[in-house]
């Protein structure tokens, strides 16, 4: 039988892990220094190629109907002095940087919970991939006051960063479906989203589900056949502990015997 209990305590020390964004200052005003990194795209090409697709709210100026709000958000631009309130006057009209900024100061109080997931929720839902870690983090303490329309729409914005196969937010609905918190419980969604994410290149999931497959017995040649596809997706990571892992079990793929299950008429 090939050897799964020792190449999955390998896989268990390989995790997916997510980083937040931007800074508040702790007083009344709100502040953004110029070397702040709001988001963690590669480059601002990536970016756009990203959020194409979002509704991506207010992302100019002149899309705001009034001179006092332009002139919050050239000086949030200008990385000038903006209250807190003046940041939730942006928010509130669809503008998702603003949002970002405003849900990170709610977050240093877990009081605020209900509302940091509605903010967090808004910059998602502009694209902003700099916000889904923050807001699956949040969604894990989600508290009885946030209401199922927020729940809703935070599950909505998750699902359209899934499918542009963000490891981050894939990871967090499958969990979130495992465990029937705070969405319900959703395994056929949470397997095929598992599955797309390996099929897209995801060779950490690949990993993870190839090992699975393996461990719990392959049915038939099929099955093989799948498990060799994901392995083969994970050996080509640029990781060395995912591809040495990968590689050793692809190895020994060819001796795990097939399962099949008689089935009584």
């Amino acid at each position: 039988m090939l050897r799964t209990a020792s190449l999955i305590a390998l896989g268990i020390a390989i995790c997916i892990a997510g980083s937040d964004a931007g800074a508040v200052t702790q007083s009344g005003a709100v502040t953004q220094p110029k070397n702040t990194k709001v988001e963690t795209r590669k480059s601002k090409a990536d970016d756009r190629r990203y959020r194409r697709g979002f509704n991506q709210g207010v992302t100019r100026t002149d899309q705001l109907d009034s001179a006092q709000l332009q002139g919050i958000r050239k000086r949030m631009i200008g990385h000038r002095k903006v209250s807190y309130r003046e940041l939730q006057l942006l928010a509130d009209r669809g503008d998702g940087l603003a949002a970002l900024y405003v849900a990170k100061r709610l977050s240093t109080n877990p009081a605020h919970n209900a509302d940091t997931i509605h903010y967090y929720t808004i910059a998602c839902t502009t694209g902003r991939a700099g916000a889904v870690a923050p807001l699956a983090r949040q969604l894990k303490s989600a508290s009885d006051g946030v209401s199922k329309v927020r729940l809703d729409q935070a599950e909505a914005t998750l699902l359209q960063h899934a499918a542009r196969r963000n490891p981050v937010a894939i990871d967090a609905l499958v969990k979130f479906y495992a465990a029937g918190e705070p969405f319900g419980t959703n395994p056929q969604e949470a397997e095929r989203l598992r599955r797309e994410a390996a099929k897209g290149g995801d060779s950490k999931v690949a990993l993870d589900l190839a090992i699975a497959m393996i461990s719990e017995g392959l049915l038939d040649e099929d099955e093989k056949s799948e498990a060799r596809r994901y392995l083969e997706i994970a050996e080509k990571s640029p990781e060395l502990s995912v591809k040495t892992v990968a590689a050793a079990v692809l190895r020994q793929l060819d001796a795990a015997p097939v399962n099949p299950i008689e089935v009584s008429q």
